[in-house]
């Protein structure tokens, strides 16, 4: 699925905007399941500046290349048992077809149990030689995630502080804005003194008779 720059940028902070970047859609992705999630995580942070809203889409697209890598986990272990049920003999159409099969997932189809059966296999059984046989490709991809998983609690944490500096700012500034109130309010109580002292003083001392 291809993505229309146009519509990318509308959804995009005006940071990464600036910097030229766009959604990273790779094909096969689905532009409206980014928008949506991107959109819910934003929404979720409460982010509402620019610089916010950047900080969101960053965690969302390490949760977004974290599914990636779950999904590339999955495509290798299929491909791992389609491997299994196949060799180098085998046709191009029947391997093709073979692959079809597994990745459509339908694991209770007779077709499908037919094939695992002709191969001395279960379910459960090729699934674990496929796993068994790819460990070092899952590994690798294990890895990744970690990776991605440091980062993400790295600019959550950021984000945090971020949050939190804004919040003082507004604690600071609705301070200062009560300190202001209450020292006018002195200045005003004070003058008020003032000028009622003047006033007394101002006013004629009854004479005393004599």
């Amino acid at each position: 699925m291809t993505t229309d720059p146009k519509e990318t940028s509308a959804h995009t902070s005006k940071v990464t905007q600036a910097a030229g970047g766009t959604w990273p859609i790779l094909p096969g992705e689905s532009s409206a399941v980014y928008k949506k999630g991107l959109d819910a995580t934003v929404k979720e942070l409460s982010a509402t500046t620019d610089l916010q809203i950047f900080m969101a889409e960053k965690i969302f697209q390490c949760i977004w290349w974290m599914r990636r890598y779950e999904t590339q986990k999955q495509s290798v272990i299929l491909e791992g048992m389609v491997s299994e049920l196949t060799n180098y003999t085998t046709p191009a159409d029947k391997r093709l077809a073979i692959r079809q099969l597994i990745f459509g997932q339908t694991w209770d189809d007779k077709d499908v149990k037919q094939l695992i059966n002709q191969h001395g296999h279960t379910s459960a059984s090729l699934l674990e030689e496929a796993m068994s046989n790819r460990k070092d490709e899952l590994i690798k991809l294990d890895q990744q995630i970690a990776l991605r998983m440091k980062t993400l609690m790295q600019l959550q944490q950021s984000y945090e502080a971020l949050v939190n500096r804004s919040i003082m700012q507004e604690r600071l500034r609705l301070q200062n804005a009560l300190l202001k109130r209450d020292l006018e309010a002195i200045d005003v109580q004070e003058v008020k003194q003032v000028e009622s002292k003047i006033s007394s003083d101002d006013k004629p001392k009854a004479k005393s008779g004599k």
